[in-house]
């Protein structure tokens, strides 16, 4: 038996046969083709989620609702999936230097709302007018809520890494120096926050 259909047994039966709900296992389904993926296709958390729709002949809209169910129902612990998941998207970020904001694309809900919600804690003003899967926040903003939320010497050298990529004279070296940086750190802040955050990072990133 394959873990696929171990794991899916094991919830499904978890409060007897027949009493899981639907959309639960729609859900559970979900979780476990980004975990193990269809047909020995390999996990597919690491794609995007149009490209999960062509593969399951399902609109990218309900993918992206499964998902989020999924993650807040068999993902295991929230805040670790919503930790390494973020850190997935920022390690692929873009800076705009003259504005001194970093730009995400997070097409996750878990990570975004998360996110979001960190930064009105902070009361961060984010930018996603143009596009809701873009959040644009300021550095300065940004770093305020990774530096309560992850490893602080992983945070600082961060900082300091942003502030070089500044100082390069093309725009493709800044954006090419500050994705090195936000790797480093999405690496070494996931250390330092748990197996729990590692995982969902490499899962995320397909490593």
């Amino acid at each position: 038996m394959s873990k696929f259909e171990q794991e899916f047994l094991e919830n499904y039966l978890k409060f007897g046969l027949g009493a899981m709900p639907k959309s639960d296992i729609d859900a559970l389904v979900m979780h476990l083709l980004d975990c193990y993926g269809l047909h020995g296709s390999g996990p597919m958390a690491h794609h995007s989620n149009q490209t999960v729709s062509e593969r399951v002949k399902t609109p990218a809209a309900k993918i992206k609702k499964l998902r989020y169910e999924a993650a807040l129902k068999f993902g295991g612990r929230i805040e670790d999936q919503a930790k390494g998941r973020l850190l997935a998207a920022l390690s692929k970020a873009t800076i705009d230097v003259d504005g001194e904001k970093i730009c995400l694309i997070i097409e996750d809900s878990l990570a975004k709302n998360w996110l979001q919600g960190q930064l009105k804690n902070y009361q961060q003003i984010f930018d996603h007018s143009f596009n809701t899967e873009i959040i644009k926040v300021t550095a300065s903003g940004l770093f305020k809520v990774l530096r309560a939320v992850f490893d602080r010497a992983e945070l600082e050298s961060f900082a300091s890494g942003y502030e070089q990529a500044k100082k390069k004279e093309s725009t493709d070296d800044q954006r090419n120096f500050f994705i090195s940086v936000a790797k480093k750190f999405a690496a070494g802040a996931a250390t330092k926050a748990g197996e729990g955050v590692v995982a969902a990072l490499k899962a995320h990133l397909g490593a």
